[in-house]
């Protein structure tokens, strides 16, 4: 642990030690060091204690620093550790206390003899070491996350080494609040949600639709143009299908129902490997069909906790840029070349850098094959990175149940980092499909499997993407590329005339498309209102026509960053050149 790390951790127990003296019956969960600051559970044994409670906490934090308390460790036996904890009335500090190994050392860290608390440490020597911090706010915490057990109050603090750092940390902070995709949604009219359709169900408006379909075209467009041929496959399937997979096991937040009719145990597909791998297995394969790619664009459902979900970043339903490969083993790496290369250039044209990690598994059961499948992918995924030349680290416990895989960590205008792009290679699952190809000598070999998603779940895709641009969508993919707004009614027919080339434009990049995205503000409202509310909805080019620029054959462009003049006869190509 470093010294902030540390520090952070310190100052959970300054927090606690704060709440203590203003609220004397209440019992500790954990309070840990955690990116950017730290946090404690605490029951508060009926008191409610809300955000307006803060700054008299966060005083009396300041109080105890300023007297310069020193942190010493100290080892205690099971015993003694347990009776503390039962005097103190401290009931989940028992539970832990409980749950440690037979073998495991307790120890206790005492802030002078101001407070102590059941902890391993380690922390600062002495609290006058503690930098710029700051409690942020308040949430409610399940105990041990299980949402059968007590709900705690969980107050977050930030804590950095410099009051600068803190202070870019907040600035940074307030900038993530104006971009939220959730507060955007709704003002850009993308998408919203219902009581009545469920939790993490969102429902995209005509506009939020089509920048679904155009980051959808935008992805699969990479792999129409390497040979991925398109199938389709329904949202359900018998249990057995899972069982066979392995994720029936490994996926306890399936849903699954039985059939009135058939008697049949069906599921609702969390995943659609499985699925393409049927239709592989439907017809005798031959190395020279080799490799055989496919791509759908496809739901899938999963239930998670309803506390998790939130807007577009985790959802039940998930639409995924998803494509699988059969091949041989020498084709591993071109196939692996085809996807690395088009996820740097996705990611390039929406101006995004990416960072890779490789994720492998760890000591966990929660994985299927053997560990000889496990050493061969894992060797291979390393080789590939290091063949194409790629930064990396290893995150271990990162992997898929049934294989290692390279995550592209995307990083916003923020600099923020999101696992979006992916690329998996999986031995696993045509063993237990018993999926198979002729080879050239006659035999019948097994094909590997790998499975890719350039921008992964489009709804998270479209939270991170809505937030790296703060709604500023790219002219290609905005619902409204174009909104005409006339001064008066005097100039419909120069208008006539706009439209006619707008209507014959042919956008080429990032992908083709013919029909430009336009519409006219006839309102009878001002000028001035017009234009508030185009940028309102931040559409990306606002023409401004008037009698004086109907005489001049001119267009008057109002950019997000400038306004200039176009001559009509270079709106085509002005316009082109935008996207």
């Amino acid at each position: 642990m470093n010294d902030l790390e540390k520090m952070r951790h310190t100052l959970s127990h300054v927090l606690a030690a704060a709440v203590l003296e203003l609220y004397p019956d209440v019992a500790f969960g954990i309070g840990p060091a955690i990116d950017n600051g730290f946090y404690y559970d605490i029951d508060f044994n009926g008191i409610k204690v809300s955000d307006a409670d803060l700054p008299k906490i966060e005083e009396k934090m300041r109080e105890i620093i300023k007297k310069g308390f020193t942190m010493k460790k100290r080892v205690v036996s099971r015993d003694e550790a347990l009776k503390w904890a039962k005097e103190h009335k401290q009931k989940y500090k028992v539970e832990l206390i409980e749950d440690l190994p037979k073998d495991a050392e307790i120890s206790f860290y005492d802030m002078d003899k101001l407070f102590s608390d059941l902890c391993k440490g380690p922390h600062v020597n002495d609290v006058k070491a503690i930098g710029a911090f700051k409690l942020s706010h308040i949430a409610g915490a399940y105990w041990r996350g299980d949402e059968k057990r007590e709900m705690l109050t969980r107050i977050y603090g930030l804590a950095f080494e410099t009051k600068e750092e803190l202070e870019e940390y907040l600035k940074q902070q307030e900038e993530a609040k104006a971009r939220d995709h959730r507060k955007l949604g709704k003002e850009l009219d993308l998408f919203c949600s219902s009581s009545l359709v469920g939790s993490g169900l969102p429902l995209f408006t005509p506009r939020g639709t089509i920048l679904r379909d155009k980051l959808n075209e935008f992805a699969q467009g990479y792999r129409v143009r390497c040979g991925y041929q398109k199938v389709c496959i329904p949202h359900i399937a018998t249990t057995e299908l899972y069982k066979t997979s392995g994720h029936l096991e490994k996926f306890p937040e399936m849903f699954k129902f039985v059939s009135d009719e058939s008697g049949d145990e069906l599921a609702i597909k969390p995943v659609s490997c499985p699925h393409h791998s049927q239709i592989y297995a439907s017809l005798p394969r031959s190395y020279k069909e080799l490799p055989v790619k496919y791509l759908e664009t496809t739901m899938v459902y999963r239930d998670e906790r309803k506390g998790e979900l939130g807007g577009l970043s985790r959802v039940r339903a998930i639409t995924q840029d998803d494509s699988h490969v059969f091949c041989t083993e020498d084709q591993v790496a071109d196939i692996f070349g085809e996807l690395i290369e088009s996820a740097k250039d996705l990611y390039e044209k929406i101006n995004m850098k990416l960072k890779l990690r490789l994720s492998f598994r760890d000591d966990g059961d929660g994985y299927i094959g053997t560990p000889e499948m496990w050493k061969k992918a894992e060797s291979a995924i390393k080789k590939m990175a290091d063949k194409f030349k790629m930064d990396y680290f290893i995150g271990e416990g990162e992997a898929a149940m049934y294989g290692p895989k390279m995550d592209f960590m995307a990083v916003d205008a923020l600099g923020r980092e999101w696992q979006l792009a992916t690329v998996q290679l999986d031995y696993a699952q045509p063993e237990r499909f018993n999926l198979e190809y002729t080879a050239e000598d006659g035999t019948k070999k097994r094909p590997i499997m790998i499975h890719c998603a350039l921008i992964g779940s489009i709804e998270r895709f479209m939270s991170v993407f809505l937030e790296h641009t703060a709604g500023w969508l790219p002219f290609w993919c905005a619902p409204e590329q174009v909104r005409i707004l006339t001064i008066n009614d005097s100039v419909s027919d120069y208008v006539a005339d706009i439209i006619d080339i707008l209507n014959g434009i042919v956008l080429e990049e990032p992908i083709k498309y013919n029909e430009l995205r336009y519409s006219i503000d006839k309102a009878s409202d001002s000028l001035g209102k017009k234009i508030k509310r185009a940028t309102e909805l931040k559409i990306p080019v606002v023409l401004i026509i008037g009698p004086k620029d109907a005489a001049e054959k001119v267009v008057s462009v109002r950019l997000r960053d400038r306004e200039e003049k176009v001559k009509l006869s270079d709106l085509a190509t002005y316009l082109c050149e935008l996207s």
